[in-house]
């Protein structure tokens, strides 16, 4: 009896396997003005990425500054902190960025020059591959914006349409978990 209860119970939890999102931060550019004292000396707390359910994929408190420049080099600037994330994810779903952006300023205190909140990152406009893709975020690229690679390795289990391109039930890839038609 205990055997049949626990295949039942089997049977109806349902089982999710997400795809594979990757996203690399290269650069951060800023034309702000952050002062006669010194050039941009920039930083960034709670940086952040979520998915359309709000639930947290990759968290980082506070980085090192990056000194004088407006244009942060992640990788040389920041080398402390990881810049690369993988994170699991539903295929096509909404993936943003959240953060702080910060000039530390060593005669008058930092500055916080922006608060970044819902910055889209198109992950629903590549397909699964292990290619990266470039991309610049930004809500006015005039002023400021990110510049990163994104690149999704697997779609979700059973996963049809855009993003592992249109597939057919039955057939399998090394990129989709199904045949996916051109």
């Amino acid at each position: 009896m205990l055997l049949v209860s626990f295949l039942l119970l089997l049977h109806i939890v349902p089982t999710h396997q997400y795809g594979t999102g990757y996203i690399k931060f290269l650069k951060y550019h800023d034309k702000s003005d952050c002062g006669e004292i010194n050039d941009c000396d920039f930083y960034f707390k709670n940086l952040e990425l979520y998915d359309s359910t709000r639930d947290q994929l990759v968290y980082v408190k506070k980085t090192d500054d990056a000194s004088n420049s407006d244009t942060v080099n992640f990788e040389t600037d920041i080398p402390d902190t990881k810049w690369e994330y993988s994170f699991a994810m539903k295929t096509n779903d909404t993936i943003m960025l959240r953060t702080e952006v910060w000039d530390k300023d060593s005669h008058n205190g930092d500055d916080e020059k922006r608060d970044i909140d819902d910055l889209v990152i198109p992950f629903n406009e590549i397909t699964a591959t292990n290619q990266w893709f470039s991309r610049q975020l930004s809500f006015d690229s005039l002023s400021w914006y990110f510049e990163v690679e994104i690149k999704i390795s697997q779609c979700d289990l059973n996963f049809e349409g855009k993003g592992c391109n249109y597939c057919s039930v039955n057939y399998y890839t090394s990129e989709c978990n199904k045949y996916c038609k051109p």
